[in-house]
């Protein structure tokens, strides 16, 4: 059976939807540090609290975006094991947004806001720092370092509304996107759900809106 991700898309205070349709990613509070002895009840513990926190096979993924000027993109961890975000970019050429230090339990997802008025206690603010979404073309590419041209280094990547974006290269040669493919996207679009993650391409995403 296909693990189908449902996805929470918020603009605001991280909340979260219900759906029958499989799991779904949880926003998580920035910075949080969750351990992993438990992936049925995880443990939240305050950041001043001094803990050892088991890490594995995480596998960070972009899990959904939403698009306009207040719109959001979040990166969840659909690997079996905890692991950790710090070191992480999120580049969406020419804009480069390096992720903090959080935690991630199976499951779990962190929520970058473009909104103006995002409250940093439940999402990362990143207003000016990354540019607004626009429904009929884009890319978001998600790196495990600051080293954007090396196929080594990108984890996920997403290209809508029209192919050749700068990134685009780099994720088809780190085998994470087909040539030439773009999920299709028009006006009415408003944002983007991951699926079915088992295979690249635009077949694993759902689009909004229309």
């Amino acid at each position: 059976m296909a693990l189908v991700l449902v996805l929470s898309a918020c603009t605001g205070g991280g909340t979260s939807s219900d759906s029958d349709d499989g799991a779904m990613l949880e926003p998580v509070v920035p910075g949080s540090t969750t351990t992993a002895q438990s992936n049925d009840v995880p443990t939240t513990l305050s950041d001043t609290t001094s803990t050892t926190v088991v890490t594995g096979n995480a596998r960070f993924v972009i899990g959904s975006v939403v698009f306009g000027d207040g719109g959001t993109i979040e990166v969840g961890n659909l690997g079996p094991d905890t692991g950790d975000l710090s070191g992480f970019w999120i580049a969406i050429h020419p804009y480069y947004l390096e992720l903090p230090s959080t935690i991630l339990a199976p499951g779990k997802a962190l929520i970058v806001s473009l909104a103006a008025d995002a409250d940093p206690e439940f999402v990362i603010p990143a207003a000016g720092l990354l540019p607004a979404l626009k429904s009929n073309s884009g890319e978001i590419g998600l790196y495990t370092s600051g080293d954007f041209g090396d196929p080594g280094a990108i984890a996920d990547y997403v290209e809508w509304g029209s192919t050749g974006h700068v990134r685009s290269t780099v994720a088809i040669e780190a085998g994470l996107w087909p040539e030439d493919q773009a999920i299709v996207t028009d006006e009415s679009s408003t944002g983007l759900t991951a699926g079915d993650r088992s295979e690249p391409g635009p077949q694993g995403w759902t689009v909004s809106g229309g």
